[in-house]
């Protein structure tokens, strides 16, 4: 179960938007399913709601700040060049505290009174309703019925001025809510949240920048987005300053991060998508800890450090490149002959960045299987608690061909996806295993699709011959 946390100052506004149709007509039957006495009054769990109805709960919800006038302020923060960190530069209200709580994708189905018994237990541990009532806070859960995307869910909206005007304590909301959502899972008899299991995961997508990656014409959602090309750069590079020189190439901004007090000593990099003034920059260990600048070095066994710190500071003020410029490298030679020597073993982060670049070749602008199973197999490479076996079978799976082209690449990457996915996934993250089989029928299609015959143009990737695809991928290498 999949909590997200969200603070505003409109609980008017926000009951009427969950009331209404949403931004796509995706809200399907919404209604009530538990909440305060007071909304329970007059709105019997079950009963389809109308934007009025919304904004009647709203203005319930919304009493005691209005009668006591108590503000609850929520920081707003911003990158600081000068000190390379996120500061506080104002306020917002933020006496709305907005949860929603979505179930995977193939979860067994939950009874709206179910839903409502899990809303509120998960509103009393997060601390807001007291037993005597003066330090309560309102609430109300409301049911939309299946995402677009096909998850079950539920949205909590909880009024931080108290009864008594005092302000609730969301201190470490975050955390606890997460922490929250693991026992009701237990007690519940639902799917426990893999990334939670293992600790760790990979940050997800704001519904702001989704919004703004379809307004600028990116292929999808800044995070992903990212690692996709982050992965196909770390592919193509065989040095720190070559991986950060194809990270350019493929329209990723970046831009050093110094040690504190310190304008030369480089502690690690950022990296951002859009124009030099409005770009939302990234902590890459934020985006996924296995591209953190330490993990980065720890590939290349720590060569080249010093040249890629040295380039790495020279560009503070990196310049933004144009989509319709963006070059995708070659496989770097030494990758793919670790893929296919099974010397050192092949692990889920190897074959995370190997359908990352095969999905930058293919898929370009429109990502799509090899994309969806890089970001699988990123996942799995965050749990290094539960996947410790690297998966030690490229010798067993060789590839009988002899060159190393993109396709023998692919063919031999589905063959130890396979493998891992049967082996050491299915036993240590059976929900991933599923995800992945799945995806890895769709590329099973997708590879079909592509031949080695000797006969067809031959383009040159890693220094070796390799086949061009068909002509109709729009590919260019």
């Amino acid at each position: 179960m999949m909590p997200n946390v969200v603070r505003g100052g409109q609980m008017i506004g926000l009951m009427s938007y969950l009331a209404g149709p949403g931004r796509s007509n995706e809200h399907t039957t919404p209604m009530v399913i538990s909440g305060d006495d007071r909304v329970l009054i007059e709105f019997e769990p079950g009963q389809e709601l109308s934007v009025e109805d919304g904004q009647r709960i709203g203005a319930i919800l919304d009493g005691p700040r209005r009668t006591h006038g108590t503000e609850v302020k929520a920081p707003v923060f911003a990158w600081d060049e000068a000190s390379q960190r996120k500061v506080k530069v104002a306020e917002k209200d933020g006496h709305v505290w907005h949860c929603s709580l979505s179930l995977a994708k193939g979860e067994r189905e939950v009874s709206k009174e179910e839903w409502g018994i899990i809303a509120q237990e998960f509103v009393e541990r997060m601390g807001f309703i007291d037993p005597d009532g003066a330090q309560s806070s309102r609430w109300v859960a409301v049911h939309h019925g299946v995402s677009k995307a096909g998850n079950d869910h539920i949205h909590i909206a909880v009024q931080l001025v108290r009864e008594d005007g005092t302000k609730a304590n969301i201190h470490n909301d975050y955390y606890r809510a997460q922490k929250v959502c693991g026992e009701l899972e237990a007690e519940h008899g639902l799917a426990v949240l893999e990334s939670r299991q293992v600790a760790r995961g990979l940050s997800g997508d704001k519904p702001a920048e989704v919004a703004r990656a379809s307004a600028e014409g990116y292929p999808q959602a800044p995070r992903p987005e990212l690692r996709r090309r982050m992965r196909t750069a770390l592919a193509t590079a065989a040095t720190p300053s070559q991986y950060i020189e194809r990270l350019g190439e493929l329209n990723v901004r970046v831009a050093p991060s110094f040690a504190k007090g310190s304008t030369t000593q480089i502690r690690g990099y950022k990296v951002a998508l859009g124009e030099a003034q409005e770009s939302v920059w990234y902590s890459p260990s934020k985006l996924d800890a296995t591209l953190g600048w330490p993990n980065v070095l720890r590939r290349f066994e720590g060569a080249g450090r010093e040249s890629a710190e040295t380039l790495l500071a020279s560009m503070h003020n990196s310049a933004k490149r144009d989509w319709s410029s963006v070059q995708v490298g070659s496989f770097d030679p030494a990758s793919v002959e670790k893929l296919f020597s099974g010397k050192t073993g092949t692990g889920p982060d190897d074959l995370s960045t190997i359908y990352a670049r095969l999905s930058m070749h293919v898929e370009r602008g429109k990502p799509g299987a090899f994309s969806q199973l890089s970001e699988q197999y990123a996942r799995a490479a965050q749990g290094r608690g539960n996947v410790t076996h690297a998966v030690r079978l490229g010798a067993r799976f060789a590839a009988k061909d002899s060159a190393r082209g993109w396709l023998a690449v692919l063919a031999q990457a589905n063959r130890l996806s396979r493998a891992m996915t049967t082996q050491s996934l299915a036993t240590h993250r059976p929900q991933l295993a599923s995800r992945t089989a799945a995806l890895m029928r769709t590329v099973d299609v997708i590879t079909a699709q592509y031949t080695l015959a000797p006969s067809q143009t031959r383009a040159r990737m890693g220094g070796q011959q390799f086949t061009r695809p068909r002509p109709d991928t729009g590919m260019d290498r």
